[in-house]
């Protein structure tokens, strides 16, 4: 489901659906506070970094004419520093994927509270070598069998070029972990797939993303962003806590939401919900969100025709 790259402050993620009759089902998530989404139980963070040989240029190797920027660890430190907000540590784990020459085993980065992500050197594997081949299943399994593991809520960030050859293994297990998620076997597990480097496989974040639509399993386990667009600490916000908003947080006493002839498509007298859908008539380019004196207008001309 395409979505909003800048969506309007203070919604957090804006997903836009083409229906058959040429009209879009709109998905709102505002911005949560990620503190009262954890709550006070038990919460682990951990960021998984991809080091296949494909993204050597990112993490600052610039070969024989000299170094480039490591846009990898500028994107890390701000991920794992806001991360250790939100552990009951204080502290958030990292880790190197996608390492040996078929690029299936995991290198260990180390735990880092905030002041120690801000400052964490990020320039790739030390013991294992760049990997050759790109496998994400393995980080998975070791962030939902080591990281969540009795634990009451954990999140797990997931960087990568979009270039993953294991990507039906990873769905499958997935699909596996969302059932046992959906019937209370599991405790709650976010997993955040970002995208970076020059080369991102946009359509494969695509389908982490959408990996539970059109199935009976009513839980959001992926979400994906592009680091590229992360201009600011809020758009990194957007990407870790955008979809962690459900139906049942309320965030006004009430709320409407109108095309832009001012036509009501939806609305709510008993409280605005953190997270809602609606229908958006054909020909419409944007909708506007109203809240007492509030409102938001969000255009949604980016996705159109994706």
């Amino acid at each position: 489901m395409p979505k909003i790259s800048h969506p309007a402050r203070p919604l957090a993620d804006v997903n836009v659906l083409l229906q058959k009759d040429n009209s879009y089902e709109i998905v709102v998530c505002f911005m949560p506070d990620p503190v009262l989404i954890v709550g006070e139980g038990e919460s682990h963070a951990i960021v998984a970094l991809d080091a296949s040989a494909s993204l050597r240029s990112e993490y600052g190797y610039g070969g024989a004419f000299g170094g480039t920027p490591n846009f990898v660890e500028l994107v890390a430190r701000k991920i794992g520093a806001l991360l250790t907000e939100v552990t009951k540590t204080g502290k958030a784990s990292a880790i190197y994927w996608a390492v040996s020459h078929d690029g299936s085993q995991l290198e260990t980065i180390g735990e880092f509270d905030k002041a120690g992500w801000e400052q964490a050197n990020i320039t790739g594997p030390k013991k294992q070598v760049w990997g050759k081949g790109t496998k994400l299943l393995p980080a998975i399994r070791y962030c939902v069998e080591k990281i969540a593991h009795n634990t009451h809520w954990s999140i797990g960030v997931f960087t990568t070029d979009g270039v993953i050859e294991d990507e039906k293994e990873c769905m499958d297990y997935c699909l596996k972990i969302g059932k046992e998620i959906a019937v209370g076997q599991r405790n709650r597990l976010k997993l955040i797939l970002i995208g970076v480097g020059k080369q991102i496989d946009k359509g494969q974040l695509e389908r982490f993303d959408d990996m539970f639509e059109n199935t009976d399993i009513n839980v959001d386990l992926w979400s994906t962003g592009v680091a590229y667009s992360m201009r600011d600490e809020a758009d990194i916000l957007n990407v870790l806590y955008g979809e962690l908003m459900d139906e049942d947080a309320i965030v006004a006493p009430m709320g409407e939401v109108r095309d832009s002839a001012g036509k009501v498509l939806k609305s709510w007298a008993d409280g605005l919900p953190g997270k809602f859908r609606f229908i958006l008539p054909q020909g419409e380019t944007q909708f506007v969100i109203t809240a007492g004196e509030h409102k938001i207008v969000q255009d949604i001309s980016e996705v159109l025709g994706e």
